[in-house]
């Protein structure tokens, strides 16, 4: 009899890989689904890695909270008041350190919208403010701010306060523990000592095993805190589903692009006169090894030579390109968001969508308030540390600190402007300067110089313009002849 012939099925074979995540902030399967859902977390340390992931990696919000720096805090200075010279000296000698710090506070400010500031004090020697100082000053010698991400918040039967604490890291527990020795083995006594020296209660609470430490008095500015919340409102908050639809958009582009660089390789072994059957899973098997050994590292050929049989057909599939080339999709996401931070595009790219169509002094009129509002919120600080540097130092006064005007008028109308109010009694002649962006005690000694270098050398205090008189000349009598009484 004749062998019988078993029925053949054809074979097929596939690949699937499941798509892994990178990020897990972004990843389908990380446990959250944060983008592909689009829902903007509730909890306030979440939100704030949000923004600050944002500030971090995306261009308009990056931009727009520095602009409201750049502009807001333009200088600092105080006003002596009733203050005494010597107490003025020592006020204002931290000028510098503090619009630093003000600076600072000011992006975390906007990102968090939380900032609790810290000294840290010790005594200075007067004659390094100003050689008349003999005595010694207790003085800041660093101002810092704590990070938002280790502090928790609790509400008080008090609807005016809030309790801070301070959540103890595992990084602080084990430095504190192992009397100054970091996780990696590095040890490092003086910052031990100088922990223990001036914090000595986080010190004894670490040892305790406490997981909070309660902070006494501290100063909270916190940016709209909501009637019954303890938290405070993030300057991007109302942004942040917008970023993340943003995000998406680029991830897709980035999809997109992946797919064309590397493109995609499909192998067809057989044909409707030639069909593979299970028997030729070892053909499949030979290609896929092949084709693996070449994408190995260092086997990469610039002549591809492959040998397989005549039924062998190689295909590139590219993805359509259309929606990575479309710029228009960023246009309409790019302008919600620059409307729910308030800040026009002219003031953060320099440029409007359509030319001519917009003015930068009218366009700032609806952020200056947003910029008054986080510098009134900032001036907090200073105003508490003269307070404290009064009660330190046995003063009798303390000064009134201030910001420059914000500048939102071109140099020519500035230059107008400041004319009319000097002639008119309104600022003196220090507010006119910083008006224009200038220091008039700096200018004043930097005159003082030139008066007297100009004295030395000989020259004439004004420069002559042309057919100007010359001094003690063009007129019928000297500048020495006394008048004539009149008759």
């Amino acid at each position: 009899m004749p062998e019988e012939v078993k029925e053949k099925q054809l074979f097929a074979a596939t690949f699937v890989r499941h798509p892994r995540s990178t990020n897990p902030i972004w990843g389908i399967y990380s446990g959250t689904k944060l983008v592909d859902t689009m829902e903007v977390p509730t909890e306030y340390h979440e939100i704030v890695n949000l923004c600050r992931f944002f500030y971090e990696h995306d261009g308009i919000a990056y931009t727009t909270v520095n602009k409201h720096v750049e502009i807001g805090i333009n200088g600092y200075g105080v006003n002596p008041g009733t203050c005494t010279e010597n107490e003025y000296k020592v006020y204002k000698s931290l000028n510098n350190d503090v619009e630093t710090f003000l600076r600072e506070a000011a992006i975390e400010f906007l990102i968090s919208g939380l900032v609790i500031p810290e000294i840290t004090w010790d005594r200075v020697k007067g004659s390094t403010i100003d050689s008349k100082l003999r005595r010694y000053y207790q003085l800041p010698t660093d101002i810092w701010f704590r990070d938002p991400q280790s502090i928790e918040l609790q509400k008080t039967p008090l609807p005016n306060l809030v309790s801070t604490y301070v959540k103890i890291s595992d990084e602080d527990k084990d430095f504190i523990m192992s009397g100054g020795v970091y996780p990696d083995g590095t040890e490092d006594k003086e910052v031990y000592r100088l922990l223990v020296e001036k914090y000595p209660e986080y010190v004894a609470a670490v040892k305790g095993g406490k997981l909070l430490f309660k902070l006494e008095d501290p100063q909270l500015i916190r940016r709209y805190a909501r009637s019954g919340k303890v938290w405070p409102t993030p300057y991007m908050l109302p942004a942040l589903e917008l970023f993340l639809h943003k995000r998406n958009l680029r991830k897709m582009d980035y999809a997109i692009a992946s797919r064309v660089i590397s493109a995609i390789q499909l192998f067809r072994l057989g044909n409707d006169e030639f069909p593979l059957t299970e028997d030729d899973d070892d053909v499949i098997d030979d290609l896929k090894a092949e084709m693996n050994w070449r994408g190995l590292s260092g086997n990469l050929e610039r002549v591809f030579q492959l040998f397989s049989n005549h039924t062998l057909q190689i295909d590139w599939i590219m993805p359509d390109t259309g929606a990575l080339l479309d710029e228009g999709k960023y246009n309409s996401i790019n302008q919600d968001i620059l409307i729910a931070l308030g800040l026009p595009r002219i003031v953060v790219a320099g440029e409007t969508s359509r030319s001519g169509s917009s003015n930068a002094e009218i366009a700032m009129l609806p952020p200056i308030s947003t910029i008054e509002a986080m510098r009134d919120c900032l001036m907090q600080f200073p105003r508490k540390l003269y307070q404290e540097i009064k009660e330190r130092n046995n003063f009798k006064n303390v000064p009134e600190p201030y910001y420059p005007p914000v500048r939102l008028q071109s140099v020519k109308d500035l230059i107008d402007m400041g004319k009319e109010y000097y002639a008119s009694g309104v600022i003196s002649r220090t507010g006119w300067a910083e008006v224009g962006g200038f220091d008039f005690e700096t200018e004043m000694v930097r005159m003082k110089v030139e008066q007297d270098k100009m004295k030395e050398m000989g020259l004439p205090e004004f420069a002559p313009q042309p057919y100007s008189p010359q001094p003690n000349q063009g007129t019928d009598k000297p500048e020495t002849e006394e008048p004539s009484e009149a008759k």
